[in-house]
């Protein structure tokens, strides 16, 4: 039996992690962090729309979303290119608490979780 945290990690492997959990504050400095943006596994998919599960993973200040998958930033820790979240999310309906960190070179971002690092590239 998959934990739910399994289950998040292996839905954004499959890029299938979906829409936004509501807004909360964010340090003013969140609008210009460089994770702020659209991200995709495979550029291809940068303009697929999020009711597909290859749909980008689209990162605000506050949140990000992808397909059936919608994470509200409870706290974010960095600065430059490494970022620490703690996050509450929903997974095809289930709520679940969820931490990763971000980390953003260039016009790549890797995230990383339980499941392991996975690399996007910046939709442009």
């Amino acid at each position: 039996m998959r934990t739910r945290t399994a289950r998040v990690s292996s839905l954004l492997v499959a890029a299938a992690i979906g829409a936004s959990a509501a807004a909360l504050d964010a340090p003013a400095w969140a609008d210009d962090a460089p994770y702020v943006g659209t991200w995709s596994l495979d550029p291809a998919n940068c303009q697929t729309g999020q009711e597909s599960e290859n749909a980008p993973l689209v990162i605000a200040k506050d949140r990000y979303d992808q397909h059936e998958s919608h994470c509200a930033f409870k706290s974010v820790a960095g600065k430059d290119s490494d970022w620490k979240f703690a996050a509450e999310c929903t997974a095809e309906g289930d709520p679940l608490a969820y931490d990763f960190t971000l980390t953003v070179s260039g016009d790549t971002l890797t995230f990383t979780d339980t499941g392991g690092a996975r690399d996007f590239l910046r939709c442009k």
